[in-house]
């Protein structure tokens, strides 16, 4: 198919065009969104309620917590959850399981109904970033729209990230902070 030299001619090319894709999108809070950072050792999991969509509950070696993302007031609770079905459960959400995501696997919703999209690049792994790409909108088509809201520079490891069920806050877990985006 393609000889050695084809290959590795074709991946500096890629590389190239996406560094410069890259290069093109701002870094820090897209408008229309308020962030706030919270420390965290040892993260694990976390998992948005569906019923109550700006409660987050957090899973790290501390313990598990319930985090209003819209106030930032984070709660210690007893520790309730499943890691070989990726649920939690709260005594502030009733009988809820909230479906969890981090390191054992699960996922939390990348797009929102609005069109808001985040997505994971790693252009030089292990360092990651997260791009928000507002209304439909591509980093690769349009990069001066979009927003890095994340970038890890190979320090901890991103665990999970994603948008609430109602599109109004998005959080990005890594092992050692927790980032949340607030729709203002």
């Amino acid at each position: 198919m393609f000889d050695l030299a084809d290959r590795q001619r074709m991946e500096q090319e890629n590389q190239a065009r996406l560094f410069a894709l890259l290069r093109q999108i701002p870094e820090g809070t897209p408008q229309g969104w308020a962030r706030r950072d919270l420390a965290v050792g040892g993260l694990m999991y976390v998992g948005f309620s569906q019923a109550r969509t700006e409660q987050l509950i957090c899973i790290s070696s501390r313990g598990q917590s319930l985090i209003d993302c819209s106030t930032g007031e984070k709660r210690y609770e007893e520790e309730c959850y499943d890691e070989n079905d990726l649920l939690a459960y709260s005594e502030a959400l009733g009988e809820e399981a909230v479906p969890l995501a981090g390191e054992g696997g699960g996922g939390l919703r990348t797009f929102t109904r609005a069109g808001d999209l985040l997505e994971r690049v790693a252009p030089v792994w292990p360092s990651e970033q997260i791009v928000f790409a507002p209304q439909y909108a591509s980093w690769v088509r349009t990069p001066e729209v979009c927003r890095i809201v994340y970038d890890d520079f190979g320090i901890s490891t991103i665990q999970a990230y994603g948008f609430s069920k109602c599109g109004n806050f998005f959080v990005i877990a890594s092992t050692s902070d927790l980032t949340i985006y607030q729709k203002i």
